[in-house]
């Protein structure tokens, strides 16, 4: 290290660092700082870190600062100045409301993780970004490899950004470290750090807890990127977002600017990482506003994200750590509880679905100081947006309660039915078919009004006809053709005693249903029905007790969705409905013109109907 390069470095870290031979013990102040892996301290923070390289950039010189990379004078083309305006930290958070569907995690099965030591050792941080619900829900990260691009899991500042690349936020994900400076923060150069990345050929998540302490409003052009890196690096990163799909993590630096460093203005002109790409600034959880040493997410804040980053422990040491360098891994880790959750998600819908699950801090929407605002793990694994329904790959209906007659009703609910819907993500959830399914009355008394519209004829006792019934009644994703029509028989019988009339009628019928083209409902077998009514008819009044048609034989076919492959194809499961059900009872009086009557009905609620019939004769 030259001299000049240790005083700025010293400077940015809050204490001049030349560094001198170092007495070998924990006393001194510098033997700690640059040894702090033999050296256990109740507190160290990202900013006091000071890593240097021996890479030459664009007439200039690198420096890892508290885990970020410092170009000095790098900027060949002019710009902005190296010092921008600090940003005010008075910033306190404002929740917008995300419309989301989908049930909760009850509070036993929460309390059953947020009770355990791992959970509060770290417990306000945590809190912040709502972990406890996406581990109660199961998901840990499993078959996510983190790639963390630092100075060695065996180092003080690599070792910690590698322990919270999984931890406790995703314990089942891999991480695998590269090595690109050693322990003392001497970069590689560009070009051998570009092969190092490319190298990382089965990582998901690419993990750069190293910033520049020039800014993102400096950078110029791609061009410009690659001058004061190296052309090779700018590839590798390119050559990871469009071959492995690969997201990159990059924190923001901690400079207290209000621009994030120039390596976070990559997106903003290598578009081919747009997608796969998101900066992360640091929350401080006591003051509840940005970390006072976090740079802002400024120009980047389309792409910018807000995680915990202060007074923060890790199984890697004991103490705590503070840093945009321990802020990014927690987004990391947390980028593969998406992936393990929604496996066929892109990266580019994984960022997105980040941004807008994260809970909004600050000015209302995006902002220069927090970006899309905290991460938020309860939001980002639940549902989002308007639910719908894959009928087939490419239609989808909306998922409301579906109306159904009872007869169907009943019988799906019998089979205890569960099916997947999808968010505005294209992400699959299970339901339970019977929560979305409410009980219609066929009405009997309508169909009693329009009685006298059956089309029908009689040969002495026997009457044959073709009339309307809502037997097979349904809407929303259960939806059937509105006109279900039954072919009927019916057998007529009548005795007169005195002034009485006793009368016996017995119907069977047939239909075939059709669903309609928007419906979970495949198709239907023929569908058997009958009915038999009795009663007694003395002069202007009639009482009678029946039971109307009811179906007594026949399917019902279902085409369920219950989710996606790791390929994104929606998955089905078919399934037979025995739709032969329990009867009504229906009981009437009339008189004359007038007839009331009340129906047992054994699925939905009981009916009364009134009705009155007439005609006009001209």
């Amino acid at each position: 290290m030259t001299l000049s390069r240790n005083i700025l470095v010293g400077l940015l870290s809050g204490a001049i660092s030349c560094a001198p031979a170092l007495a070998n013990h924990c006393d001194s102040e510098m033997y700690r700082r640059y040894n702090p892996d033999k050296c256990s301290t109740p507190t160290e923070s990202d900013s006091g870190l000071s890593f240097a390289t021996s890479a030459a950039i664009a007439g200039g010189a690198a420096a890892l600062v508290g885990g970020a990379i410092a170009l000095f004078g790098a900027s060949s083309s002019g710009g902005d100045s190296a010092t921008p305006e600090t940003h005010p930290n008075n910033q306190l958070p404002t929740l917008n409301t995300t419309s989301m569907v989908g049930g909760d995690i009850d509070s036993v099965t929460l309390s059953s993780v947020t009770n355990t030591a791992q959970y509060t050792r770290n417990a306000s941080q945590y809190d912040e970004i709502r972990v406890a619900y996406s581990l109660a829900r199961g998901y840990t990260g499993k078959d996510s490899t983190v790639a963390v691009f630092d100075s060695g899991a065996d180092s003080w500042h690599g070792g910690h950004v590698a322990s919270l690349a999984s931890g406790y936020i995703a314990p089942d994900a891999t991480v695998k470290s590269y090595t690109v400076s050693d322990r003392y923060g001497e970069f590689y150069t560009y070009e051998r750090i570009a092969n190092v990345i490319s190298s990382a050929t089965d990582a998901h998540v690419y993990n750069f807890s190293w910033s520049a302490d020039t800014y993102a409003t400096q950078v110029r052009s791609r061009a410009h990127l690659e001058r004061i890196t190296d052309k090779s690096f700018i590839d590798a990163l390119s050559y990871a977002a469009t071959t492995q799909d690969a997201i990159f993590v990059w924190a923001a630096g901690n400079d207290y600017a209000s621009q994030s460093s120039a390596f976070s203005a990559i997106p903003l002109y290598v578009p081919e990482v747009s997608g796969n790409f998101v900066n992360v600034v640091a929350w401080d959880n006591e003051t509840q506003q940005l970390a006072d040493f976090s740079n802002a997410c400024g120009i980047t804040k389309n792409f910018c994200i807000t995680a915990p980053g202060t007074n923060i422990t890790t199984e890697y040491m004991p103490g705590e750590i503070s840093g945009t360098s321990f802020a990014a891994p927690i987004v990391s880790a947390a980028i593969t509880v998406i992936r393990e959750a929604f496996p066929y998600m892109k990266s580019s819908e994984i960022t997105s679905l980040l941004f807008a699950t994260a809970r909004d801090l600050g000015a209302t929407g995006v902002d220069a100081i927090y970006g899309h605002g905290m991460l938020d793990l309860e939001r980002a694994t639940r549902p989002v947006g308007t639910a719908l329904v894959p009928l087939t790959e490419t239609k989808t209906v909306a998922l409301n309660t579906a109306r159904v007659s009872a007869s169907i009703g009943n019988q799906i609910k019998s089979k205890n039915i569960k099916f997947a819907f999808v968010d505005s993500f294209g992400r699959a959830f299970e339901t339970n078919m019977n929560d979305n399914i409410s009980i219609k009355n066929r009405g009997i008394g309508y169909e009693r009004l329009r009685e006298n519209m059956v089309n029908s004829f009689k040969i002495g006792n026997i009457e044959f006809g073709l009339k309307e019934n809502d037997l097979m009644m349904g809407d929303g994703f259960l939806q059937t053709d509105s006109k279900n029509l039954i072919s009927f028989i019916g057998f007529n019988n009548d005795k007169t005693i005195g002034n009485t009339t006793l009368f016996q009628r017995t119907t069977l019928g047939i239909s075939n249903p059709s669903p309609s083209n928007e419906s979970m409902i495949s198709g239907f077998s023929n569908i058997y029905t009958a009915s038999v009514s009795v009663g007694a008819k003395y002069g202007n009044w009639t009482l009678s007790v029946g039971t109307p048609d009811t179906i007594i034989g026949g399917n019902m076919y279902l085409h369920v969705p219950t989710g996606r492959d790791i390929n994104g194809t929606y998955t089905y499961q078919s399934h037979t409905i025995d739709m032969a059900s329990r009867p009504s009872v229906e009981y009437s009086v009339s008189y004359r013109f007038m007839t009331a009557g009340i129906v047992d009905n054994p699925y939905g609620t009981d009916e009364f109907y009134m009705l009155a019939k007439g005609k006009f004769i001209f």
